[in-house]
């Protein structure tokens, strides 16, 4: 091979090069980021966990501390950020892998949850998990540095203590685990209320924002919520019609499609295990009521 020649080959194989690793660098995102979303209002994003939180002249609002090593890197980095030390810890449901980053911001912060939270977080078994100190039943205001935000609960979901955090001067949503975006649910559903998160879905529709923040995945818009709450009427009506028919869980696994979501994220491997929830849920609903 000619001088001239080995020059372009090895030019061309050096811009294959560059073009993959740009591409890798493209799908795989940092372990770690931080997103400003709007003026002082930020999104943490560790892995595939992710929360919000908000600064303001008076201190630090954090939601969802995922675990212990987010919790040091986002501590961290908060003080790049801000000179006031974190106020507010808010806890968004009970589950460990949103809440076990609090023990971080306990020397400083007070913590906040629904009151079912709570209990469920006494009873686990991590004791070093703070304990929250201010609960609430339906609904309950933050107010710190001229910023408002608003805690609600919208009733059973993915759990039976789920919030979700209202910031209503950005129009924004903070909802964990039960509002996925373009995603289909998480597995076999086990720890969930299939009916009242239908509900409850319904409930977050009334409330006025445009930014839909989730746990997992990207951001999204009040119109997910919708069509997240039509892929589980379409589920469980598809599912009940098997049910019905007395089909087993695998029969109902194999017949049970739902093509419009086919291209959702997770529909391949997660969409079976959906409809075994499901069935699970409206068998035993079948017969509690006989």
């Amino acid at each position: 091979m000619s001088i001239s020649k080995w020059f372009v080959f090895v030019l061309i194989v050096g811009c294959l090069l560059c073009d993959g690793q740009r591409l890798f660098a493209q799908q795989s995102p940092p372990d770690d980021e931080i997103i400003k979303l709007a003026e002082d209002v930020y999104l943490f994003r560790h892995h595939f966990h992710q929360s919000i939180f908000i600064t303001t002249p008076k201190g630090v609002i954090v939601t969802d501390p995922i675990s212990s090593d987010a919790a040091i890197w986002l501590k961290a980095k908060i003080k790049t950020l801000s000179d006031q030390p974190v106020r507010y810890v808010i806890y968004s449901h009970h589950h460990d892998d949103h809440i076990t980053g609090g023990s971080v911001f306990a020397d400083q912060a007070r913590f906040v949850s629904h009151a079912a939270a709570r209990e469920k977080i006494l009873q686990a078994a991590d004791p070093h998990t703070p304990v929250p100190d201010l609960t609430f039943t339906d609904r309950m205001g933050i107010d710190l540095g001229g910023k408002h935000i608003e805690l609600i609960y919208t009733g059973k979901n993915h759990t039976d203590n789920s919030l979700v955090v209202l910031l209503p001067q950005n129009k924004l949503l903070f909802a964990v685990d039960f509002i996925p975006v373009e995603t289909v649910a998480y597995r076999t559903m086990q720890s969930d209320y299939p009916d009242d998160w239908i509900e409850s879905l319904k409930q977050v529709e009334q409330l006025d924002f445009e930014t839909l923040v989730p746990g997992h995945g990207k951001i999204g818009k009040k119109e997910h919520v919708r069509q997240f709450r039509n892929y589980l009427e379409a589920l469980r009506a598809a599912v009940e019609e098997q049910v019905r028919k007395g089909a087993t869980v695998e029969e109902a696994k194999k017949a049970v499609r739902l093509p419009k979501y086919e291209q959702w994220q997770r529909y391949a491997d997660w969409f079976p295990e959906n409809v075994e929830g499901m069935y699970r849920y409206l068998s035993q609903q079948r017969k509690d009521n006989r």
